[in-house]
């Protein structure tokens, strides 16, 4: 059950650091004057802290004692939106195999109730690449052309994270 409760405790802490991902991206974004882009990298900053929330949440109804670490900080300037793009898209693809890690964990230590916690995550995971991978394609086809980024950074705006 151990190794359960390192990997619940491990993921809070990396729920916290892509989080802070997103928010240096949305900084980068709005100095690079991608208002809309950087409003949704913003509200998944939010989300994963509140990803980060629904651990510890799950751990104490457990009993389980959660632990927080340090947390390193990625600094990233003068990005374009496609080049965040990809970033995302390969940040999303590390949480999938993290969340997977510790399904597996779970399934391992036949400790059902985080096994069927994670089912939650696993599900959420499918959309996040799967809009990762949209938003890569609209800054792609883009091109060069700025008017076609301002389209994709309009309609980014609209949009509510994982969406």
């Amino acid at each position: 059950m151990e190794n359960v409760i390192q990997a619940l405790n491990d993921q809070i802490n990396f729920e916290q650091y892509s989080g802070y991902i997103y928010l240096s991206l949305s900084l980068a974004m709005d100095q690079a004057n991608y208002k809309g882009y950087a409003k949704w990298l913003a509200d998944h900053y939010k989300e994963e802290l509140e990803h980060a929330q629904m651990f510890i949440d799950f751990m104490h109804k457990r009993d389980f004692a959660p632990a927080l670490q340090d947390i390193k900080v990625e600094q990233f300037k003068e990005l374009n939106p496609l080049e965040v793009a990809k970033v995302v898209l390969e940040h999303e693809k590390k949480v999938t195999e993290r969340i997977y890690r510790i399904h597996d964990v779970a399934k391992e230590n036949r400790d059902y109730a985080t096994e069927i916690f994670m089912h939650q995550f696993i599900q959420e995971q499918i959309e996040e690449e799967a809009v990762a991978r949209e938003i890569v394609d609209l800054f792609t086809l883009a091109g060069d052309s700025i008017s076609a980024k301002m389209s994709a950074d309009h309609e980014l705006a609209r949009r509510v994270a994982g969406r």
